[in-house]
């Protein structure tokens, strides 16, 4: 298959889908930000509760809940949260052109 075969391959699965009802730019993007920004969360406290029920904290779990902690701290600061929030906003196509939204706003200079 050469490229452009794979191109228009890629754009009729993509038109399916939307024929389908499903939307899949905006919606899946956010739903995969949330689960990203989750998954250290879950395992941080996971691994909290998991030694507060052995009763110790070794070295490694220690290091491993600081590290997870440190993780946390720094995907949830405003600087990223904005940041994301803005390149999910390139994903929103409402008309269904194939171009987002955004990039279609004219500019006000």
């Amino acid at each position: 298959m050469n490229k452009q075969e794979l191109i228009n391959k890629a754009k009729s699965v993509l038109q399916n889908i939307r024929l389908a009802n499903i939307h899949p730019t905006g919606v899946l993007a956010t739903r995969l930000l949330i689960l990203v920004m989750l998954v250290p969360i879950m395992l941080v406290v996971v691994e909290y509760v998991l030694a507060f029920a052995i009763g110790r904290v070794s070295d490694d779990t220690g290091k491993l809940i600081t590290v997870g902690i440190n993780i946390i701290d720094h995907i949830f600061i405003p600087s990223v949260l904005t940041a994301l929030v803005g390149f999910l906003a390139l994903w929103v196509d409402r008309d269904g052109d194939g171009v987002p939204d955004q990039l279609e706003k004219e500019d006000k200079r």
